[in-house]
């Protein structure tokens, strides 16, 4: 090979490399990926979801119990993304957002269910029945879990929330506040309020007593559950 044949190989490779250094970089830089996406680049946005699919779909899982719904709503949070990346503030806030859209979408949805008077599946496992169940025989914890989704259906979204949040995600005041989008004060008086009920509910339904005993315990202590 000449050196003038060598020389006209050698630049596309270059080119070639320089190209590939770029990808990977931007792939790496979250806030390159953010801009380009902003700028229309579909193979941008596809890796910022299949960065954030994951975490996403399975937080919103945790609140809904059901793969299919579960699966519709990511679903719906990325259409969401597509449709208003220009609201998002900075690629370090993206994960936040996403959040925030995803426990909203979670509220439509419980919305949505209430008004067609649909009952949620029941769970194999619920956290909120499961915290206040020691040794107990398969019919026990089957009536309890019963007892405390069936409570838990007839809470208003806005109160399921935030008391399913703070069980399933293990949320602080302040995380629950940010996701949510209200005060700290009012994330208080919504988990307050969201025990009361719950205890009330399940004596009404005279569920197990240690369960109404929990959320009443836990009312005024001020517990996790």
């Amino acid at each position: 090979m000449t050196a003038t044949a060598g020389a006209l190989t050698a630049r596309p490779n270059a080119a070639l490399g320089a190209l590939e250094a770029a990808v990977r970089h931007r792939r790496d830089d979250p806030a390159a990926l953010v801009r380009a996406a902003r700028e229309g680049d579909a193979e941008a946005f596809a890796e910022l979801v299949r960065r954030f699919e994951g975490p996403v779909y399975q937080q919103v899982l945790r609140m809904v119990r059901r793969r299919s719904a579960a699966e519709d709503l990511a679903q719906d949070v990325f259409i969401r993304l597509w449709r208003h990346l220009g609201d998002v503030p900075s690629a370090e806030a993206l994960g936040g957002w996403l959040r925030r859209v995803a426990i909203n979408a979670v509220i439509d949805y419980w919305r949505k269910e209430d008004a067609r008077r649909r009952k949620m599946q029941t769970l194999r496992e619920h956290p909120l029945a499961r915290r206040a169940l020691g040794p107990a025989s398969a019919m026990e914890t089957r009536e309890a879990m019963g007892s405390v989704q069936a409570a838990l259906d007839r809470l208003t979204p806005h109160l399921r929330s935030v008391l399913v949040l703070r069980a399933t995600e293990g949320l602080s005041y302040g995380e629950l506040a940010d996701a949510l989008g209200i005060s700290t004060s009012a994330v208080r008086s919504r988990l307050l309020r969201a025990r009361r009920e719950m205890a009330h509910l399940l004596k009404q339904a005279e569920a197990p007593v240690h369960l109404e005993r929990m959320y009443r315990s836990r009312d005024a202590a001020g517990g996790r559950v």
